[in-house]
């Protein structure tokens, strides 16, 4: 799950492996392994790519279909931003 959401995310930010390689100090190859599944990025690096793409370390692992962490009680309020951050993205 993870080798697909990164390889979205990155297309989504219309980068290359080698422009994501260099921001995280990484080959491209290790960019193209991460993506085949075949290798696995360090966790300073799993932290970089969350924050590079503005979502949660359990939406790149595929733990949620949330792009965002949440931590809201409310659930009527939380399902309220959930679809103002989807509306928002839409118009990026």
């Amino acid at each position: 799950m993870f080798s697909d959401r990164l390889k979205e995310l990155r297309e989504e930010k219309k980068l290359t492996q080698e422009e994501l390689g260099k921001f995280l100090n990484v080959s491209r190859q290790a960019i193209s392994g991460y993506e085949a599944g075949s290798i696995e990025p360090s966790i300073n690096n799993l932290i970089k790519l969350a924050d590079v793409f503005n979502v949660s370390l359990d939406y790149l692992l595929g733990r949620t279909k949330e792009r965002h962490n949440l931590n809201l009680k409310n659930k009527k309020d939380k399902s309220l931003i959930i679809d103002i951050i989807n509306i928002l993205e839409k118009y990026k």
